[in-house]
């Protein structure tokens, strides 16, 4: 499918973007009005614990202002042995019930304000939603991309970081299942016949130590990340944390470079590399190779992000920081120029935005996305909608 402006030129951005701007201001009316909630929850939140504090703090004056009165009438007393007697108990008795009171109210308070917290929570948790639906299209340019893979009972647990412009990053969780990550695997999956030196050894009658080279088929990728071309691989020879294992660190850019480091069960890790005999026998071009079909791999599983687990923006967390609106100006800033460029093609620049979508047989579909109608959507978020349509010179 090809994209081309509303007067027929060549679209820079090959994708249908009215489409995703259309889904960018649903994004911004739903996710500021669940952000606005959280706001006020917030604030009813503050404003409880200031009439906790309030109320305690009048009940504390209460009780003092009748110990006070109950002195003094027992001090102008003339039958003071008996009048004692009773001003003690009565005391005791104002006393037991303020107390009985403050907790009551206290326990009032906490049940109010658990119930604010539970809004927002549940409002966090439906707006993680909402961003994900925008956000798994991938709407601004991607820099780099982190996978973090790590080793579970019945397989693994697949995390991608995706770093874009603006200072956005977003975490995905990826489903591995029906892929060739589906159970534990083993390296021989990617390659077969990789043997690494591990240490030097003694053979049997002989006198001077040579590598010990262990060929690691059966060893099972345990831990692994990968950022740009840095990789760094983990294989045991068995699941389990203490197990006999090696640590591949490998930067499979122009001029690739490997750092190999090997530990015995139970033992620590060392860099083989030190030892001169070790580096000397390592085979580059095989863990090269290793290493090209591993990133192959891991960079086949983007397709597969299934679930929005957060999203930042410049390393603050968006949901827990309460800056959904902060996050969606700064989207609306990237993606204004593409806007701006759209405007001065389309036809009826003041009325509408338009595209064209051409198929492989040069068929050719309008697609149109009214101003008027933008700008109606969204004045539902008030201010801030306003805001965002200055920003997209709307």
């Amino acid at each position: 499918m090809k994209y081309l402006f509303g007067d027929s030129t060549e679209f820079n951005v090959q994708r249908d973007f009215l489409k995703l701007l259309d889904n960018f201001i649903d994004t911004n009316i739903k996710g500021i009005t669940l952000e606005n909630i959280v706001f006020d929850s917030r604030e009813k939140i503050k404003n409880k614990y200031l009439f906790k504090g309030s109320v305690l703090t009048d009940m504390d004056m209460l009780l003092s202002t009748i110990e006070n009165a109950n002195a003094d009438a027992v001090s102008r007393s003339k039958e003071q042995d008996i009048i004692v007697q009773h001003a003690e108990k009565s005391k005791e008795l104002v006393k037991n019930y303020m107390e009985e009171s403050k907790t009551k109210f206290i326990d009032d308070i906490s049940q109010e304000v658990d119930k604010l917290e539970q809004e927002i929570t549940d409002a966090n948790k439906e707006n993680l939603e909402v961003l994900e639906s925008f956000f798994i299209q991938d709407p601004i340019t991607i820099i780099d991309k982190k996978y973090s893979i790590k080793t579970t009972e019945e397989g693994y647990y697949a995390l991608v970081q995706t770093y874009c412009d603006g200072d956005i990053s977003y975490v995905f969780g990826i489903t591995t299942s029906d892929t060739i990550w589906n159970g534990h695997i083993k390296a021989s999956s990617f390659i077969k016949g990789i043997t690494i030196p591990a240490k030097m050894k003694k053979p049997f009658l002989k006198k001077e130590e040579i590598p010990d080279m262990i060929n690691i088929d059966d060893y099972i990728v345990s831990d692994l990340t990968l950022s740009k071309r840095e990789l760094e691989v983990v294989f045991k020879k068995r699941i389990y944390t203490a197990s006999e294992r090696f640590r591949l660190r490998m930067n499979l850019a122009e001029e690739f470079s490997v750092d190999i480091y090997y530990a015995e069960e139970n033992g620590t890790e060392k860099n083989i590399q030190e030892i001169s005999e070790l580096k000397s026998t390592v085979n580059i071009s095989k863990l090269r190779e290793l290493g090209e079909k591993i990133l192959y791999y891991v960079d086949h599983l983007y397709q597969r992000r299934q679930k929005l687990r957060s999203i930042y923006l410049s390393d603050k967390d968006v949901l827990e920081d309460n800056i959904v609106y902060e996050l969606m100006q700064k989207v609306a800033e990237i993606l204004t120029p593409t806007i701006t460029d759209i405007k001065e093609h389309s036809p009826s620049r003041e009325e509408e935005l338009s595209i064209k979508e051409e198929d492989e047989h040069g068929k050719r579909r309008e697609i149109y996305l009214k101003r008027s109608e933008i700008r109606e959507r969204l004045s539902a978020i008030k201010e801030k909608g306003d805001k965002l349509l200055e920003i997209m010179t709307l």
